[in-house]
């Protein structure tokens, strides 16, 4: 069997059921799934660490900061996961009602979830920062504890903020996506009455 024959009766017919619209959607989810792991992983493994016994977080001022942080986008991913698998399930079998949610309700809620949690965790460190660097009577004292902070976790830092943007750009997307589809089908439905 060449390649473009396997294609044609194992590929197609299935791309053709599932829509190119619901390929589309799922390689947001996937992207969702990724981008909120890049941030759950940053901040369980570089910003949060161990020493012997104790717990530190240098990024936003005391560990249980960073617990929430490591919380929240725990949570996110793990709504992000159920949204995906329960969009590719919900075409393949008929899923028990008690597991259904709403593509939109789950979306909003996250949305709703990255919204409330990056402005916390930007606020934290910037407050932290302010708090720690700002009071110093001498200047390249100053500089260097800020040249030494940024070596250390910046980048995490700067990594954790960019990905909950792109986390809220892509939800946003695919609120887009939901609603346009809602509509669609909203439309569908009439024009069959």
């Amino acid at each position: 069997m060449t390649i473009t024959n396997f294609y044609i009766n194992i590929f197609k017919p299935h791309l053709e059921k599932i829509g190119k619209f619901t390929l589309l959607k799922w390689g947001f989810y996937l992207s969702e799934i990724i981008t909120t792991s890049k941030i759950f992983g940053t901040i369980y493994d570089k910003l949060r660490f161990r020493v012997g016994d104790k717990t530190y977080c240098f990024a936003y001022g005391n560990v249980s900061r960073c617990n929430f942080g490591v919380q929240m986008s725990f949570i996110g991913l793990l709504v992000s996961v159920y949204t995906l698998t329960l969009s590719i399930f919900t075409v393949y079998i008929n899923v028990p009602p008690i597991m259904k949610w709403s593509e939109l309700d789950l979306c909003a809620f996250k949305l709703g979830l990255w919204i409330i949690t990056t402005p916390t965790l930007t606020d934290w460190f910037r407050k932290k920062f302010e708090k720690k660097y700002t009071r110093s009577s001498h200047h390249e004292d100053r500089l260097n504890k800020i040249q030494r902070m940024d070596k250390m976790i910046g980048g995490d830092v700067r990594r954790v903020r960019k990905m909950c943007q792109y986390t809220i750009l892509i939800l946003l997307i695919s609120l887009f996506f939901l609603v346009f589809e809602k509509w669609e089908n909203k439309k569908k439905e009439k024009s069959k009455n």
